[in-house]
């Protein structure tokens, strides 16, 4: 079995499945591409380095360190635990269980692209000045997004009252995809508990520089990014409100 095949298995399968997830083929957008049963994204030839390296970096052998044997030395004695890394993120405590993959590295600032809203009226995130945002990109035709609609909903309801502005934006690309048929559906799931906006020109997803379906950016109130995560979530769970919540409270 070649080395990329024993890696699939694992956290290269999840990252390509983040990337492509169910839906028509036809509805993936024009810039990505699946060859071979590898995911290449043709957005800027620094994207594929980087991909690339990635698939490099999972068929490297692990090394097993060396447990050092006390025997050696009698009078060894078990050294102090080590600080936390000087500037590790506040936010570092929710990277377990369903966020376990949850990216605290990035420190771009939020989209200030136009979308439209279910009237076709322009909107920006500068109506949500001074709150935490929570962007969740997604598409009619994408089933994991679709799934986790409902409890980004009631996300929102746990916030009620409070600085936390939960804001999808549907990914306005797609076969037969319409911002009416994107309201008709976001209707269906979460009827009028969140606002709908339709990126339409991609203008937005680009800015927030992620092509990944579902994918979830959380900002703080000064408009920089403080998380994100490119796989589907009960955003409705305790570790979930936990997090906005520690956005909200201010830690980074």
């Amino acid at each position: 079995m070649s080395c990329s095949a024993r890696r699939l298995s694992t956290s290269m399968e999840a990252f390509i499945a983040s990337m492509t997830w169910s839906g028509r083929a036809e509805n993936r957008p024009p810039h990505m591409l699946l060859l071979s049963g590898f995911f290449v994204m043709n957005l800027r030839p620094v994207v594929s380095a980087a991909l690339l390296a990635l698939f490099a970096a999972a068929c490297q052998p692990a090394e097993t360190p060396k447990s050092p044997d006390p025997s050696d030395n009698p009078e060894t004695v078990s050294a102090p635990e080590a600080p936390a890394p000087a500037g590790l993120s506040q936010l570092a405590k929710f990277q377990t269980g369903q966020f376990e993959k949850l990216d605290l590295a990035s420190d771009l600032t939020i989209p200030t692209a136009k979308f439209v809203d279910a009237d076709g009226k322009e909107r920006s995130f500068a109506e949500y000045a001074g709150k935490v945002v929570v962007y969740n990109i997604w598409a009619e035709w994408c089933g994991p997004c679709v799934e986790e609609m409902p409890s980004l909903a009631r996300l929102q309801k746990a916030f009620a009252g409070k600085d936390v502005a939960v804001v999808p934006v549907a990914f306005g690309f797609g076969k037969g995809v319409t911002r009416e048929t994107t309201l008709a559906k976001f209707k269906e799931l979460v009827g009028a508990d969140l606002p709908f906006f339709y990126d339409g020109e991609l203008e937005v997803n680009g800015q927030a520089k992620t092509s990944a379906l579902p994918a979830t950016i959380i900002y703080d109130k000064t408009g920089k990014e403080a998380a994100r995560l490119i796989y589907p979530a009960a955003w409705d769970a305790p570790d979930a409100v936990a997090l906005v919540q520690a956005v909200l409270d201010g830690q980074t």
